[in-house]
């Protein structure tokens, strides 16, 4: 994320609805304007959530323009999108039989037995089949005394174990994304929150600022 710019009303302007550009409030900072593009990618890697709070550009920092990501029309139709499961793959059709290698008993016979034998037919392992759930690490660095209502929804959530007082880990279908958008309205505008999908190799955070989120980003690569 770009780094940081210091709100200022002079000159400010809005444009046009396609090409408005937004401001991020985290804490008392704002920073922007970001495109809606932007904001976009932002909210596809978890790094602006539901309960962020934005506004188009050229608002003051009191008005009432200032909203939840998830009140904002163009934005809620993201985040629905992010919470709609993605289809379920059919092993069964993703190649025909007929388009199987075929091999000769004498081949067959001398595979070793232990070998596990990958494609999409019958008895064999689907590479691209993805798991059903995940598991994840959540760590959250709250700041109220009391957090039970985000502890039951991490529970109700699958399989949990708390691992320490701010750290647990869930198995759960889903995505981190989508854990974070689910979670983050238990939370309140200074906690903070990390999660990893350790299945998928993904992650997804909030309130943690654009300078901890480059940082974040400079630190944590997937191993393509």
């Amino acid at each position: 994320m770009a780094g940081p710019e210091k709100y200022s009303s002079a000159g400010a302007a809005r444009t046009t609805p396609g090409g408005e550009r937004w401001l991020l409030k985290y804490a008392d900072r704002i920073y922007g304007p970001y495109t809606f593009e932007a904001m976009r990618s932002y909210i596809a890697e978890g790094r602006v959530i539901a309960q962020s709070v934005i506004a188009p550009e050229g608002a003051a920092p009191g008005a009432e323009d200032w909203q939840h990501a998830a009140s904002i029309p163009v934005f809620a139709e993201i985040f629905a999108e992010m919470q709609s499961p993605a289809p379920a793959s059919d092993a069964s059709s993703a190649a025909p039989a007929s388009a199987q290698p075929a091999t000769s008993e004498a081949t067959d016979a001398a595979r070793p037995q232990s070998r596990p034998a990958y494609g999409s037919a019958k008895g064999q392992i689907d590479r691209r089949r993805q798991p059903e759930t995940s598991n994840f690490i959540v760590v959250m660095d709250i700041k109220a005394r009391y957090a039970g209502a985000l502890e039951q929804a991490i529970m109700s959530l699958g399989p949990a174990y708390k691992l320490a007082p701010n750290v647990w880990c869930v198995n759960t279908n889903g995505t981190a994304a989508g854990l974070l958008n689910d979670l983050s309205q238990h939370i309140g505008k200074t906690d903070s929150m990390f999660i990893v999908d350790a299945t998928r190799d993904r992650t997804a955070w909030c309130n943690f600022g654009p300078e901890t989120d480059a940082k974040i980003r400079r630190v944590w690569r997937r191993p393509f």
